[in-house]
């Protein structure tokens, strides 16, 4: 009986410490005594980063225009190349033969047209004149053998078979006159106007077939549009491409740039102009300054490979271009972190 009593009291005790404890415990406190609450950090003072690789600005691919065979790729991959260099060449066995002929059939055209601009030499024209002078000679003699067939018919010498064959040997001899001095007039005159121009136009033909096949010839050749390095072969000597096939790629080494891919918790704390840092492992303690030059204005979604092969996970990123003062001694291709400055 007496311990229920001790337990009744201790918790009636309890009781009333609680409820002095609530109510006299905010004035234990002054305002002064507390803590004072934290302020929010600007955004401004986070520094932000990203992963970036140095790229070159000018970095082509080269692809075929023609369909064919690869004969041979002079260059290696890293080597440097000046503009124009011969990257790649196909096969020409076939195409050569259709330059020779559109060469020499060019060659035809342009002797006829200067042969007809030029006119008749004087041997033609002597010859044309020495068959007309024999053609009228003829022609006179035929003449002059029908009219006697006529005098003699007349008197009923000869039959009228004969002065028929008579007449007739003077009608071939008077065509054969009249073509021989047409011949003669024209060689004389020289060619028509028309005849000239149907072969000049057959000339310009010719001349634009063979530019055709000589520019499909060049099409056969990939050469180098900038002065650069190759970076990688696409196709091989011996393989067969198609038009557009790329073949090979090559930079210019000498006009790069950062590519970082910003998060996309960190979107809108990037700024055009906004100074950065950039750092790289291959030169430790090494810092490299520069500026934004361009935000790409969408977010896109990249896969991110984790420790496990088979694992990855997606993330957002934006990607921004970064310009440095100077470039000593970083490459096309290194990795770099980039640090926004506040």
């Amino acid at each position: 009986m007496k311990s229920s009593r001790s337990a009744i009291l201790v918790v009636t005790l309890l009781a009333a410490a609680a409820i002095g404890l609530a109510l006299f415990s905010p004035r234990l406190f002054s305002k002064k005594d507390l803590p004072p609450p934290s302020e929010p950090r600007s955004t401004h003072e986070t520094t932000v980063s990203a992963k970036g690789v140095v790229e070159s600005v000018d970095e082509i691919v080269i692809g075929s225009q023609v369909k064919g065979l690869i004969r041979s790729m002079p260059v290696k991959e890293g080597d440097p190349v000046r503009k124009g260099e011969t990257l790649a060449q196909l096969e020409t066995a076939k195409l050569q033969a259709q330059v020779a002929e559109a060469t020499a059939a060019m060659r035809s055209a342009a002797a006829r047209l200067k042969e007809l601009e030029s006119g008749s030499r004087s041997e033609e024209i002597d010859s044309a004149s020495a068959r007309a002078s024999r053609a009228e000679t003829v022609y006179r003699q035929t003449e002059d053998e029908y009219r006697k067939q006529e005098r003699l018919y007349a008197k009923d010498a000869v039959t009228g078979l004969d002065l028929d064959r008579s007449r007739e040997r003077m009608s071939v001899a008077q065509a054969d006159l009249i073509a021989a001095q047409a011949d003669l007039n024209r060689i004389r005159r020289g060619e028509r106007t028309e005849t000239i121009e149907q072969a000049r136009a057959f000339l310009t033909q010719k001349r634009s077939e063979l530019a055709y096949c000589e520019a499909m010839l060049r099409d056969y050749t990939l050469s180098s549009p900038v002065d650069g390095v190759v970076t990688e072969h696409l196709r091989k000597a011996g393989e067969t491409v198609d038009i557009g096939t790329p073949v090979v790629r090559l930079i210019n080494p000498r006009n790069l740039r950062i590519r970082a891919e910003i998060e996309e918790t960190d979107v809108g704390k990037v700024t055009l102009q906004h100074k950065v840092e950039v750092v790289t492992d291959a030169f430790r303690g090494k810092v490299f300054h520069g500026r934004v030059t361009r935000i790409f204005p969408a977010v896109t979604r990249k896969s991110q490979k984790t420790f496990d092969p088979l694992a990855s996970f997606d993330i957002n990123t934006q990607t921004v271009h970064v310009q440095l003062d100077d470039y000593s001694g970083l490459k096309h291709g290194m990795s770099v972190t980039v640090r926004f400055l506040p």
